[in-house]
């Protein structure tokens, strides 16, 4: 077993991180699986390469240490565990799917694919204007063409679940125009080359879920097993994230409080244990494996 915690560059480790690195290596130590550290900084525009070596530091101070990948003493060389140091392996992938007529490119803009429609679930869903226009892919977006179908597999947390790809974003984006590659694209091509065969993510990223399996798919690899964690909400129902400014690690860290007392707290909030009591990252631990069984 290979999973991976994949922290991005555009802000600091807060609670929900906390609670998603529990389940990570809880789930793969009681498996007796190996965890890899990634950095997912494929968004140039948004990247802030100072949060790097923080995020890492951080990571250890609470315990968190990866069996592969990224550490706080190696933060400044190049790394096949970070995405902007990858760009030659995602333009091969991008090469296989383009040979297989897979890809194509497209000239619309954000604000047009607003008007045209939205998804299952509300989310932007582009129907496929430019699919046949042979636009080249340089300079202009990369979209996929994602096959017409309901996808079904199991969560190893939700059980069965199915999904429809084509109605929820249609033929979604692999590399903007100017050249980024998307989260979609890059994650599942790190997944491929580092050999992760399962992966540990919060609930909200699961609607991504069958699409990612087709991109596998279509790249030539088996997909994963996926596992959904609940998440840390706020009073209203929010996901706890990094856009709300929710307090930092390395903010609680200045003030005082323990690795216990933070791993502890992260446990309360994400419903693993009864109280907000400090807890060793092996008692965390086992709170995570205790809900396997």
């Amino acid at each position: 077993m290979i999973t991976r915690f994949a922290p991005s560059l555009t802000g600091y480790l807060h609670l929900g991180h906390v609670l998603h690195m529990l389940y990570v290596w809880g789930v793969a130590k009681s498996g007796g699986g190996k965890v890899i550290c990634r950095i997912e900084d494929h968004d140039l525009s948004r990247r802030r390469p100072e949060y790097e070596t923080t995020i890492l530091e951080n990571m250890e101070w609470l315990g968190f240490v990866p069996d592969l990948g990224m550490s706080a003493s190696g933060a400044a060389e190049a790394s096949e565990f970070r995405q902007s140091d990858c760009g030659e392996c995602y333009e091969r992938m991008l090469g296989l799917l383009s040979e297989q007529g897979l890809v194509y490119g497209c000239e619309c803009s954000r604000k047009q694919i607003q008007k045209e429609r939205s998804g299952a679930d509300g989310e932007l869903c582009y129907s496929g204007t430019c699919s046949a226009k042979g636009l080249p892919l340089i300079g202009n977006t990369v979209r996929l063409r994602v096959p017409v179908g309901e996808v079904v597999f199991r969560d190893l947390r939700l059980g069965e679940c199915r999904q429809h790809p084509k109605q929820q974003c249609g033929d979604f984006s692999l590399r903007d125009r100017t050249g980024q590659w998307t989260y979609q694209f890059a994650c599942v091509c790190d997944d491929i080359r580092q050999g992760v065969d399962l992966v540990i993510r919060g609930e909200d990223i699961l609607a991504s879920t069958a699409r990612q399996i087709q991109l596998f798919q279509m790249l030539g690899h088996s997909a994963p097993d996926y596992f959904h964690h609940p998440l840390i909400c706020d009073d209203r129902g929010d996901k706890l994230s990094k856009r709300q400014r929710s307090e930092s690690i390395s903010q609680l860290r200045d003030a005082g409080i323990s690795a216990e007392e933070i791993l502890g707290r992260a446990a309360y909030a994400g419903g693993l244990a009864s109280d907000s009591a400090s807890l060793s990252l092996s008692a965390a631990l086992i709170l995570v494996a205790d809900r396997l069984r």
